[in-house]
């Protein structure tokens, strides 16, 4: 039997003025990965910050764990299959990848659990140098041949350009990005997008961290974009679309009911000047 608080906060979430202001004053000030404001650009996003707090990713805290908590690099979560189907996919004619926001490696350390890595695997992780610290530490105690780090994007150059729940911490869009690359990778990769079909837009997201010495928390600007833009400046460089999956996950941003989001989303994109290697992705087998 439902209790009074629970029937109470059922009718404040089904009632969408009430919803916002519960949304805006109360959840977010409280509560992880919720969302809050919408700007036109990440230094808008950083200017509303509340005074005296952090901001951005550049921060040991996020995953300073994986150094003594190895559970987080064990198993794949269900909503990484995709990612394994088609980065298998990818090695069948490339063994160079470019991980772009890779953390500390986790694509690296638990995807090779499940298929089988090329033996002259090259896996570069870009990230912020504080989490590059914690990744070359955590080296030292796994090991990890094939993997290094970099903090710059301009040491992209890979045949597979890899990406999961991070392209939205970017401001320059993918398609910008490679379009830097003087030769093109062959397969991209990616997953864990915001999309929808409304204007491209900035958010701000406030993660928190749950550690036993103070929960840690940080402001992040969080970017949504159009869908179909995305798609269509990726086949502008010369991909074509072979793959797209989704995530029932939400965005709600308080007031602006224009700007919900209902799912993330993941691709596999092929350059069009890559033959086909396998006929169907659905021979593909995993390790046992």
């Amino acid at each position: 039997m439902k209790t009074i608080k629970q029937v109470f906060r059922n009718f404040v979430e089904n009632t969408p003025v009430l919803k916002d202001y519960y949304y805006y004053y109360w959840l977010f000030p409280r509560n992880p990965n919720l969302y809050r404001y919408v700007f036109n650009s990440f230094a808008e996003a950083l200017a509303a910050v509340p005074a005296g707090a952090l901001a951005g990713y550049n921060y040991r805290d996020f995953y300073e764990l994986r150094l003594t908590d190895f559970s987080d690099l064990e198993r794949v979560k269900p909503s990484d299959y995709p990612m394994l189907v088609w980065l298998r996919e990818a090695f069948t004619d490339s063994s160079t990848v470019f991980d772009l926001g890779g953390t500390t490696g986790y694509g690296y350390y638990t995807y090779r659990k499940y298929i089988s890595f090329p033996e002259s695997l090259h896996w570069q992780v870009c990230e912020v140098p504080k989490i590059v610290e914690v990744g070359k530490e955590l080296m030292e105690i796994i090991p990890s041949s094939g993997l290094n780090y970099t903090t710059k994007m301009l040491d992209a150059e890979a045949e597979i350009f890899f990406s999961t729940g991070m392209l939205q911490y970017f401001e320059e869009s993918l398609a910008d990005m490679l379009a830097k690359w003087s030769v093109k990778p062959r397969h991209l990769v990616i997953d864990r997008i915001p999309l929808y079909e409304g204007e491209t837009y900035v958010t701000l997201q406030r993660p928190l961290i749950v550690r036993p010495q103070g929960n840690f928390v940080s402001y992040i600007p969080f970017k949504i974009q159009n869908r179909t833009k995305f798609i269509n400046d990726l086949l502008g460089l010369g991909y074509e679309l072979v793959d797209t999956w989704q995530q029932d996950r939400q965005c709600f941003i308080p007031f602006h009911p224009d700007r919900f989001v209902d799912a993330f989303h993941g691709f596999y994109f092929r350059h069009v000047s890559v033959p086909t290697i396998c006929s169907s992705a659905k021979s593909l087998a995993f390790k046992s």
